[in-house]
């Protein structure tokens, strides 16, 4: 499918893309930095740049940015921890650090201790009772709800054979088996045999992305009733839903059946804060 993400998502897409550049031109400063031989003879900074001459396509500003004797002074952690600060502070929206919902999950589900990955393990765990938990189906929903603003968060898929995520409205029914779809409050992206991608929409509609995604990015924009996904490998668009209402919403998440092991690998929420 190629519907269009829209001005915002757009807009989201080249700042995520100015941040994966950013961080990499950092990195390469910093290794540059940590490889220059810098001695200090009487009062001079004398530096061994024969490892530079063979390159002569570099450029050396007159006004360099960086300033290396500033930097060997207040240097107080990794060069490309400081970029990735200050690019994430400049993101809207930044990504959200999102966690798991216990409460919410079915009792095969076991998490880490942190909340931020769950694995399907075959058998019921020994859980409390609860209205909020889902029943027939091994989903479970983000902690944090959303009814207005723009959000974004990464999930980890990896090597999984299945799985379904995305956008789930509050009020879903938790204790019935329902099909994922926009009529019954679920906007999301399933994979089932290993290839077969699809968006959940009336009819679902089959994805052939270029590249399988391992990390799949999650924009909703309330104000503009809108789901999209992105590999977030790449940053590529896999598929937008339009339309979307709810009074509140939450992050969706099913690790689908283990497969005796076949299926085993944890879904994460990946953190891109520091």
């Amino acid at each position: 499918c190629c519907m269009t993400a829209g001005g915002r998502t757009g807009s989201l897409f080249v700042q995520l893309h100015e941040l994966q550049t950013v961080t990499a031109n950092s990195l390469c400063s910093s290794l540059q930095v940590e490889s220059l031989d810098i001695r200090y003879v009487s009062g001079t900074w004398v530096v061994d740049c024969h490892s530079l001459c063979s390159r002569p396509s570099v450029r050396v500003e007159t006004q360099p940015a960086f300033n290396l004797e500033h930097y060997r002074d207040s240097r107080s952690g990794p060069l490309q921890y400081i970029f990735w600060r200050r690019m994430l502070q400049s993101i809207c929206p930044a990504p959200a650090p999102l966690t798991f919902d216990p409460e919410s999950a079915h009792p095969n589900l076991v998490f880490s201790r942190d909340l931020t990955a769950v694995t399907e393990r075959n058998r019921a765990q020994p859980v409390p009772s609860s209205p909020r938990r889902f029943r027939q189906c091994v989903n479970v929903l983000g902690s944090q709800t959303f009814d207005s603003g723009q959000h974004y968060w990464e999930v980890w898929v990896g090597s999984k054979t299945k799985w379904d995520l995305g956008v789930a409205a509050e009020a879903v029914d938790r204790a019935a088996k329902v099909k994922l779809c926009p009529e019954n409050g679920y906007w999301t992206l399933r994979l089932r045999n290993r290839t077969e991608y699809w968006a959940t929409a009336t009819p679902w509609v089959r994805l052939t992305p270029q590249r399988p995604p391992r990390k799949v990015g999650v924009f909703l924009d309330c104000e503009e009733g809108t789901v999209t996904f992105f590999n977030a490998g790449d940053m590529s668009h896999l598929f937008t839903f339009h339309q979307v209402s709810a009074e509140r919403y939450c992050p969706f998440f099913s690790t689908c059946f283990s497969d005796g092991g076949a299926n085993m690998e944890p879904m994460r929420l990946c953190h891109l804060a520091l």
